[in-house]
């Protein structure tokens, strides 16, 4: 008769104990998830810090002479940030009333019959443009009328009538963030996006 196979248990011989492996290999685990969470998050900061250092701050207004002094009646848009800024909308207004064009604004200021005779002098600079990219730290004029001795009259008149010109305009980021500004000189309010209405755009 034979005799049964008898198997004789596998006995560890040397090497770390086995609750000192199962140690090791959940302290590795957990090593790896964090270095996985600590580089979500630096992509994060990362990621804002690059938005941070190229956002845009736009203004925009009316003014009548240039920093070196000159008499020039102007619409200038401003970015005062590091960042480019695409403006998509522009609106201009004469007191309640919108207007779409240089011309319109000179005749809603001085009236069809003045703003006539005016036009024929004042020789302006007009950027025709439909939307605008203009770089961190710099302007963009929409358009310009210097004083000249021909035309001294009506832009002495064009500029009394400043005041209650006004104006609203919309821009994004390279990163698509949007901000409307809702008047001459005003502070940016953020917006979802910028939406242009050709029937009230601003071409000068």
């Amino acid at each position: 008769m034979e005799s049964p196979d008898i198997h004789t248990p596998h006995v560890r011989r040397g090497g770390l104990p086995r609750w000192l492996e199962l140690l090791i290999a959940l302290t590795a685990v957990i090593t790896s998830v964090s270095s996985i969470v600590i580089a979500v998050h630096n992509g994060g900061v990362m990621e804002r810090l690059v938005q941070s250092n190229s956002l845009p701050f736009m203004q925009g207004g009316f003014s009548t002479s240039t920093l070196e002094g000159a008499d020039v009646i102007s619409l200038d848009l401003l970015d005062r940030g590091v960042g480019p800024a695409h403006e998509v909308s522009l609106r201009v207004r004469v007191g309640d009333r919108n207007v779409r064009s240089l011309d319109e604004l000179i005749s809603a200021s001085l009236g069809p019959d003045q703003a006539a005779q005016a036009l024929k002098v004042l020789h302006e600079v007009r950027n025709r443009v439909r939307t605008r990219f203009i770089p961190g730290g710099q302007a963009q004029s929409v358009f310009r009328i210097a004083k000249t001795a021909e035309n001294g009259r009506f832009w002495d008149a064009l500029a009394q009538q400043q005041a209650r010109w006004d104006l609203d305009f919309c821009y994004c980021s390279v990163f698509q963030e949007c901000w409307r500004v809702p008047g001459k000189w005003q502070e940016p309010e953020h917006v979802k996006q910028c939406r242009r209405d050709e029937a009230r755009e601003f071409l000068p």
